[in-house]
């Protein structure tokens, strides 16, 4: 309990302000007297979220649901004004610990706790889903320990369970340690089966200390929930079996709330307390006493902000909800983890978990005359696979694995090469001495070079994108559009500022700098149109990496996720992001961004589609990730020791099958896709896989 801070308000509606309790993504807790002098627990929404008319009636709706609810393990709705500036309700205020603050006291669980505590817990999911609610976020900072019993607060993310239609925000809602798989997929198949789920990894946590998908970072826990089996280590036997079947991937195969009480019952309703217990409640009362009888002091009035600072307040994530409170939280989603503040809802929910299979049998391995110098690069062209390193590339039919062509190359560049038609165009040369770089056109089908002479004082660095006969690279201080038939320099234009990423479609060249994304003309280089990046929020870098595709432009700008029009370079839509992705890429009718985990929007719309995580984070840098309209392969690599491997999925965000190896350089895994082919290379050695379906 804290005191008010500048900005809080001293009424809200009928109710007098004492003090602070918490604050979460969705609003702040205020503990509250009524005006009979009865204390409550009083959630008022954030502005943010109040301008939302679907917000309002969503808001609306499970007030009125929980209202419905009734029972000793829930704390009852009192008041609510879904119609107030800002949203807010009030729920009767326990003085209580929850169970993760008495867990971290006294300790684990005996059994004997441990089965009263699910009893109460599976009364208090009746009496939610009775009301036609699900609760979505049970956790042990969301329960609490009173004298008569557990309690079950913070309904910030339920969700009426007939207006599926109202809860798609586009976030993953949930807390990932206690998430069910399907709320992951982002499935509105998420119903009273999830609660379960959830009460399971809560008794695992009270009885062991511990969670049942691991305390690593949140992609791997998350990959963990999606397809590993819960570590039940220290359950009591008793329960063990009970426990597995409620954490079970598919929600069909979980055992009903019914059949978790009878499994409980008889629970000794003591065995929760304890003297340690008592003494807490009783200090909290007190001190909510306390304040009540206190005069109440205002709260300070809020600090003066100069606009222009104001405005560059950045955007921030929530990521976890404050210390729970004894209050029944209603509101259109407090995340635990969300990904996403968009507005938009999925076209359709992404696959539940299901046990990740291994890889298919090899369709074939190649393995080259002389080891390969160093990393690899793998690309795919006209049915033939090139694979190079530093300083030799092999030609490889893609159907049989057959050696088609070899060529020396000294010291290809890694950032160098690409695909073009039945072309690969590769720059290359003695590292560090700029006029003896060449570029390279090899003939994919026959290996067949043709060297492009290089214009003097051009120090090609990277390959931006090829239109046609037209190649734009990076150099020194200029973008420099290259013919690739002559070699001679098409046309030249200062840098401004980092050049961070570029792509290329039919029309035209996209170059992304620190301030701006640019459209230039592939036959002039005249700027077809300049989009600013905006400043504020916590990163202003530009995009690490860029995509063009379907008629738009993608990248991760600042505290967002952006698509722009390639032809007028506006704006068609924007997400928040927490992270800043290294790579973009479109697959099918998606556009995947990736760094620890792979996160996936609508082209079209921006709609969140689905979230996936490897066995560990994806490793950094394109050429670790590949995308067809059908498949997606991606390598993962443990950064801290020696867990390596490719990861593939559909489009649709199921993940299919992993191969797990080492690889051969501290880069991991080199991936590429054509059709339901996938090739990879270790470094060693090139290996196609058949994905399947």
């Amino acid at each position: 309990m804290r005191s008010l801070q500048p900005g809080d308000p001293a009424w809200i509606g009928p109710y007098r302000i004492l003090a602070r309790l918490g604050a979460g993504g969705m609003g702040i807790v205020y503990l509250a007297r009524s005006p009979g002098a009865r204390l409550a627990a009083l959630k008022l929404v954030r502005r943010e979220f109040a301008d939302s008319a679907d917000f309002r009636e969503r808001f609306r709706r499970e007030v009125t649901a929980a209202r419905k609810v009734s029972g000793l393990y829930t704390a009852p709705v009192l008041d609510s004004d879904a119609d107030a500036p800002q949203p807010w309700f009030a729920a009767g205020y326990v003085p209580a610990p929850t169970l993760s603050e008495a867990l971290a006291s006294v300790g684990t669980l005996p059994e004997s706790a441990v089965r009263a505590l699910g009893a109460g817990l599976a009364e208090a999911l009746q009496a939610i889903h009775g009301a036609g609610l699900v609760h979505r976020d049970l956790k042990p900072g969301n329960i609490l320990l009173a004298e008569d019993g557990p309690k079950i607060i913070d309904f910030g993310i339920a969700k009426v369970a007939d207006a599926t239609q109202l809860t798609g925000t586009g976030a993953m809602i949930g807390t990932l340690a206690y998430m069910a798989p399907e709320q992951i997929a982002g499935s509105k198949d998420a119903g009273p089966p999830a609660d379960v789920f959830s009460l399971a990894g809560v008794l695992v946590y009270a009885a062991t200390g511990a969670k049942p998908f691991g305390e690593r970072d949140s992609a791997a826990v998350l990959y963990e929930v999606m397809y590993e089996e819960p570590c039940l280590d220290g359950v009591p036997a008793s329960l063990r079996g009970l426990l597995a079947a409620c954490l079970a991937k598919d929600p069909a195969g979980r055992p009903t709330l019914e059949s978790v009480l009878a499994a409980t019952t008889p629970a000794d309703p003591r065995a929760l307390g304890s003297p340690a217990l008592r003494q807490e409640v009783a200090a909290r009362e007190a001190e909510a006493n306390r304040v009540a009888s206190e005069p109440v002091t205002a709260p300070p009035p809020p600090l003066r902000v100069d606009d222009a600072e104001a405005g560059k307040t950045g955007r921030r994530r929530i990521l976890g909800l404050a210390a729970a409170v004894a209050v029944v939280g209603i509101g259109a989603g407090t995340t635990g983890w969300t990904l996403t503040r968009g507005g938009s809802k999925p076209a359709k929910p992404a696959p539940r978990g299901t046990p990740l299979a291994a890889a298919p049998p090899l369709a074939w391995t190649f393995t080259p005359p002389r080891p390969i110098s160093g990393a690899s690069v793998v690309l795919v062209a006209d049915g033939v696979v090139l694979w190079g390193g530093e300083q030799e590339m092999y030609g490889v039919d893609a159907d049989s694995g057959r050696q088609l062509w070899t060529e020396d190359k000294a010291n290809t560049l890694y950032s160098g090469t690409v695909a073009h038609g039945s072309t690969f165009v590769v720059l290359g040369g003695v590292v560090g001495d700029i006029e003896d770089q060449t570029i390279t056109m090899v003939h994919a089908p026959t290996g067949r070079t043709t060297n492009v002479p290089k214009p003097r004082g051009v120090s090609p660095r990277s390959v931006l994108g090829v239109v046609d006969d037209t190649m734009l690279v990076r150099s020194m201080k200029n973008l420099c559009a290259l013919d690739l038939t002559s070699g001679e320099i098409q046309w030249e234009v200062p840098v401004e500022g980092l050049v961070a990423s570029g792509a290329a479609d039919q029309t035209g060249f996209y170059v992304s700098t620190d301030p701006s994304l640019a459209a230039l003309d592939p036959v002039t280089g005249r700027k077809r149109w300049v989009h600013t990046w905006p400043e504020g929020g916590t990163r202003k870098r530009a995009s690490l990496d860029i995509a063009v595709a379907g008629g738009r432009v993608f990248g991760n700008f600042g505290d967002t996720v952006q698509a722009i029009d390639a032809a007028a370079g506006t704006p068609v839509w924007s997400r928040d992001t927490d992270r800043q992705f290294d790579t973009v890429i479109p697959a099918g009718a998606n556009v995947i961004f990736k760094k620890e985990v792979l996160q996936a929007y609508d082209q079209a719309t921006g709609a969140p589609r689905w979230t996936l995580a490897g066995p560990e984070p994806f490793a950094d840098d394109r050429g670790h990730i590949a995308a067809t309209g059908d498949l997606v392969a991606a390598a993962f690599n443990d950064p801290t020791g020696p867990s390596q491997g490719v990861l593939v999925a559909g489009t649709d965000g199921r993940a299919l099958w992993a191969h797990r190896g080492p690889a051969d350089t501290q880069r991991g895994w080199e991936v590429a896709v054509s059709g339901s082919s996938v090739f990879a290379t270790d470094h060693k050695r090139l290996y196609r896989f058949q994905a399947g379906r």
